[in-house]
């Protein structure tokens, strides 16, 4: 019985020791992929402009804890809103991104870049108000700083996420492809 034991505490030691060198490597490999879940709030709604029929500036602070690294997610979207009283579909026409990502308390580097596309909807409540906002927006890398100093344009990534209408409160997922 104790033999059964201590075979199963080594896979289990074996498998968080894979699981936490794989999400190590998220971060470390210079080609490798970030991906991360998200909490946080929506900061603002965007500032409507009639002119133009845009919300410029809807923003959104995020973070995600992990035992050794934590990440923290910046993001400011424009969208277009013809009709906005009608429609619950929204294009976003642009805005700007940061991830800054620290490790054991040390800074390990932050990505940057743009907004280049994506949608926002708005699902209703059985009332007909609205319930929640659900976002995938598209992620441009333009540069980096720190361990990604020297990512060009051109890499690729999604935000996805959902927002609650009465408290704005956020949870999504980063997901950055960082081949160069």
């Amino acid at each position: 019985m104790t033999k059964k034991i201590t075979k199963t505490a080594a896979v289990i030691i074996l498998a968080i020791g894979l699981l936490t060198n794989a999400a190590a490597q998220n971060v470390t490999d210079g080609n490798g992929i970030i991906q991360s879940p998200f909490t946080g709030i929506e900061t603002a709604n965007g500032t409507f402009e009639r002119q133009t029929d845009k919300f410029y500036g809807n923003s959104f602070v995020l973070n995600s804890f992990g035992e050794w690294e934590t990440r923290h997610f910046t993001v400011s979207l424009d969208y277009l809103c013809e009709k906005c009283g009608e429609n619950s579909h929204f294009p976003v026409t642009g805005g700007a991104w940061s991830l800054v990502i620290f490790r054991e308390n040390v800074y390990v580097g932050t990505l940057y870049g743009k907004v280049s596309g994506g949608t926002i909807d708005v699902v209703t409540n059985r009332n007909g108000e609205p319930g929640f906002r659900q976002m995938q927006i598209k992620l441009e890398v333009t540069g980096g700083m720190g361990r990604f100093a020297g990512k060009r344009s051109g890499n690729i990534g999604v935000f996805e996420a959902i927002t609650d209408a009465v408290s704005n409160q956020t949870t999504g997922y980063v997901n950055l492809d960082l081949l160069l």
